[in-house]
């Protein structure tokens, strides 16, 4: 229970409060990338925005400048010195990305979270590796409900109506639900779909659950609410 509520806090409040430990930022250069006449972003978000990083031993780096290119799955940040790096996830427990707030108040999209929580070791999923770092949106003994964001480089067909010629970054995100057997559902950010994916067992209390909170699960928000509750029955 103690674990849910610490998530629901993190995903929710525009600031975490943790205890702060002197660690370096550690990683490889950045390396140059052919991106640069190619149409679309490889990133999460176009810009620089704020992380907290947790690592393996503890420790907390707080107002981390970051990007996320979602394509190679690699967390650019800018370390002590000044330098942009790839972070060694070796060493990564966890990443609390900032959504620039911007990007929310913009959005004609209801119910975007302010904070997105990011781990690795989900590669039972097919195309996740053992390093990649997936979105948590819930995470109990029931129900853990993941997001895998992916900028994929295509080369639209000759005949299409792409913007531009030659090949362009087309951003894609898909929902995957593990139930309390480790069993992997790839599923869609909707209300029925969520409930049908779930065991038949659970499925009266889900309804129940969306009923009473009156729960729209193509909503970030109601998705980390609703997990939260159906994680305690």
């Amino acid at each position: 229970m103690k674990k849910l509520l610490i998530l629901v806090a993190i995903l929710f409040s525009q600031g975490a409060i943790a205890q702060i430990s002197n660690i370096d930022l550690n990683g490889a250069p950045l390396r140059l990338t052919p991106y640069s006449d190619i149409d679309g972003s490889p990133y999460l978000f176009a810009d620089w925005a704020k992380a907290d990083i947790g690592t393996t031993n503890a420790g907390l780096k707080e107002d981390v400048a970051y990007r996320f290119n979602i394509h190679d799955n690699e967390l650019e940040v800018i370390n002590e010195s000044g330098n942009t790096i790839y972070l060694n996830k070796d060493y990564v427990e966890y990443v609390v990305l900032q959504r620039p707030s911007i990007l929310i108040a913009q959005s004609p999209v209801q119910g975007l979270l302010p904070n997105l929580l990011f781990k690795k070791g989900y590669d039972n999923i097919k195309g996740v590796g053992p390093m990649d770092l997936v979105n948590v949106l819930a995470e109990g003994k029931k129900y853990t409900l993941v997001r895998k964001f992916y900028s994929d480089l295509v080369t639209p067909p000759k005949n299409s109506y792409a913007p531009t010629a030659g090949r362009m970054f087309v951003f894609e995100e898909s929902f995957y639900l593990i139930n309390s057997n480790f069993d992997v559902v790839n599923v869609k950010n909707r209300t029925n779909a969520i409930v049908k994916a779930l065991d038949p067992g659970d499925q009266d209390k889900a309804k129940q659950i969306i009923k009473e909170g009156k729960l729209d699960l193509s909503r970030e928000d109601h998705l980390v609410l609703f997990f939260t509750e159906l994680n305690k029955a």
